[in-house]
C-alpha cells in the first residue's frame, strides 16, 4: 500500500473514531485529536493544531470542521484529498449514528432513562471540555501577554455576552501587535 492510501486510511480511522466519541459537543474530543494529530501521527505541530482550532471557531458550523485543516496538512502532496478524508471521517460516522439514535430517542420518549442518561453524562462532558481547554493552551505562546490575553478573554466569555468570534479577532489583534 502506498503512503497516500495509508495516510487516507489513517485519517479515516482516527477521525472516524473521534466522530463517534464526540458526544456532548466536539470539545470533548480535542485532547484525543491533539494526541493523534500531533504526537501519534505527527501530521501537525501543537502550534498548528491550536491555530487550526482557532480557525474552526471563526467559521460557521461545528468547531470540529478544523479536522479538514489537519487532513490538509497531513497530506502536503494531495492536500484536498487529505482534507476530504478527514472531513468524511469526522462527520459521516456520527451523522449515521445520530439518524439511528434519533429513532430510539423518539421511541422511548416517556422513559425515565432519558433523563437519567442525560444527568449521568453531564459531569463527563464538563470534564472533557476542561481537558480541551488545557490541550489547546499547550499550543499557545507562553508569555505574560498571552496569559493576560487568555485571562481577559476567559473573564469576558464568563461575565459578558461578547461573542466568541469577536473575542478571537480582538485577541488575534493583540497577538499581532504584541507578540510579533
Amino acid at each position: 500500500m502506498d503512503s497516500t492510501a495509508h495516510t487516507i486510511l489513517n485519517l479515516l480511522w482516527v477521525f472516524g473514531q473521534l466522530s463517534v466519541l464526540g458526544f456532548g459537543g466536539g470539545k470533548g474530543i480535542i485532547p484525543q485529536m491533539h494526541t493523534d494529530a500531533v504526537t501519534t501521527y505527527g501530521w501537525v505541530s501543537s502550534e498548528q493544531f491550536t491555530q487550526f482550532y482557532t480557525i474552526g471557531k471563526l467559521v460557521p458550523g461545528p468547531t470540529t470542521i478544523f479536522a479538514a485543516l489537519v487532513g490538509y496538512a497531513a497530506m502536503p502532496g494531495r492536500p484536498i484529498l487529505g482534507a476530504a478524508a478527514a472531513t468524511v471521517g469526522m462527520f459521516l460516522p456520527s451523522s449515521l449514528m445520530m439518524v439511528a439514535f434519533d429513532a430510539l430517542w423518539v421511541r422511548f420518549q416517556a422513559s425515565p432513562w432519558r433523563a437519567i442518561l442525560s444527568r449521568g453524562l453531564a459531569p463527563a462532558i464538563v470534564g472533557l471540555v476542561w481537558s480541551s481547554v488545557w490541550t489547546i493552551a499547550r499550543g499557545a505562546p507562553a508569555n505574560a501577554v498571552a496569559y493576560v490575553t487568555a485571562a481577559v478573554v476567559a473573564f469576558l466569555m464568563i461575565r459578558t455576552k461578547v461573542s466568541a468570534p469577536l473575542l478571537i479577532v480582538l485577541a488575534g489583534a493583540v497577538g499581532v501587535v504584541a507578540l510579533r
